[in-house]
């Protein structure tokens, strides 16, 4: 296996295992975060540590059991 892939496999692995919501908001933060700090670099910083911080939380929220 090229390292390319087992790169790729190993971070699909990794994201995808610790939930789908991560890898999403990683597939939308980044870019989102890249356009943004182009023209503003401070709105950038803050949208990446927003982003993550949204990202995690919902993660986190779904794995929590439901208890009534």
């Amino acid at each position: 296996m090229s390292r390319l892939s087992s790169t790729v496999a190993f971070v699909y692995d990794f994201l995808a295992d610790d939930g789908w919501e991560l890898l999403a908001g990683l597939i939308i933060l980044l870019p989102l975060t890249y356009v943004v700090s182009g023209r503003f670099h401070r709105a950038g910083a803050l949208l990446i540590v927003a982003g993550v911080l949204a990202t995690v939380s919902i993660s986190l929220s779904r794995k929590i059991p439901k208890t009534s």
